[in-house]
């Protein structure tokens, strides 16, 4: 009985050890990941070379909500972000074909795409959510050599043509792509070059986000004023910059974590086994804004910025603290005088 229990403490003890290896690996890809991707594309200040940079920019500068100027003026600045999903999609596929003429290379890539786009209406993809764009017709060359008497010559001759055209297919659900590729491949298509995301209304997104960005100003004006921060009038745009990031500029590649032990390798040859590689998505990070919208998303999504900074013009006479005086009495009592 004793022995069953120590085999069962065994097993348990190294089932823990496993699971807390997993999370370790996991937290150790997860902070690599983010390292090697933390260099933002979409700053609205400027832009950034490194993940160097990009580090010392938020050392230096964090995301102040207001401050004041010397020049009497209050800067008030807002960053907000919205999730979108796409309403449609664009598939790119590359096709190239050889061929011994150019009308021989443009009947065989034809016969391919005519194929593919058959293949498409099985998915419910019609002929009109399709287009064939034409990349190049060149000719190919190869060397004949021209034997003489006392040396050789190599001339270049034709060998044939080579055609290039790049098929669209737009398509309006995501989980589509993965039957579209299939279909694809099953038709000699296998080379896709890029997929594009659409968004219908994109003003819509920003006035959402300018109008909450201005809602979030005038609370946050509101509150300098309990503080004692007097505004004069009505506030004035500084600067305003809106931008949108798709998807496909947000996939980054990235070894995964792995560590090697050497003690049972001593006084012996080593081989380095390939380490893999890993492509994610990664979103913008969110503590760079102060209004985050549809911040919850399963499929990568199109990210929508906007940044709004304004002035206030300050009340002087509330910022400058004015000089008290007092005055001993009689009772030798302290009392504040008024000037007016």
């Amino acid at each position: 009985m004793l022995t069953v229990m120590k085999k069962i403490g065994f097993v348990f003890l190294y089932m823990l050890l496993g699971i807390s290896s997993v999370y370790a690996q996991r937290s150790a890809n997860q902070l690599k990941f983010k390292a090697e991707v933390r260099t933002p594309r979409y700053r609205h200040d400027e832009d950034y070379k490194s993940a160097n940079e990009y580090q010392q920019y938020q050392n230096a500068t964090p995301n102040i909500v207001g401050i004041v100027q010397p020049n009497n003026e209050l800067k008030i600045q807002c960053r907000a972000l919205m999730n979108v999903k796409a309403d449609s999609y664009l598939a790119i596929f590359n096709l190239t074909q050889v061929g011994q003429t150019a009308k021989e290379a443009d009947e065989l890539i034809a016969k391919r795409v005519t194929a593919l786009s058959e293949a498409m209406k099985t998915l419910g993809i019609p002929s009109t959510d399709i287009y064939v764009d034409m990349v190049y017709l060149i000719p190919m060359y190869e060397f004949e050599m021209e034997k003489k008497l006392f040396s050789k010559t190599y001339n270049e001759v034709p060998n044939g043509f080579e055609m290039q055209k790049n098929v669209h297919i737009r398509f309006k659900r995501s989980d589509m792509i993965d039957d579209i590729v299939t279909l694809a491949a099953a038709n000699e298509v296998y080379d896709l070059v890029s997929i594009e995301y659409f968004v219908k209304d994109a003003q819509s997104v920003y006035d959402t986000l300018a109008n909450q960005a201005v809602q979030n100003i005038l609370k946050t004006a509101e509150r300098f004023k309990k503080l004692g921060l007097k505004t004069e009038g009505e506030f004035m745009i500084v600067e305003e910059k809106k931008k949108a990031v798709y998807p496909e500029n947000q996939y980054t590649d990235y070894e995964s974590f792995v560590s090697q032990s050497l003690d049972a390798a001593k006084n012996k040859t080593v081989t380095t086994m390939r380490k893999p590689k890993t492509v994610a998505y990664n979103k913008l990070p969110y503590d760079d804004f102060d209004i985050v919208l549809n911040p919850e998303f399963l499929e990568p999504v199109v990210q929508y910025t906007y940044y709004l900074q304004v002035k206030y013009m300050l009340n002087k006479d509330k910022l400058e603290p004015k000089n008290k005086y007092f005055i001993i009495d009689q009772t030798g009592a302290l009392k504040e005088v008024v000037i007016k």
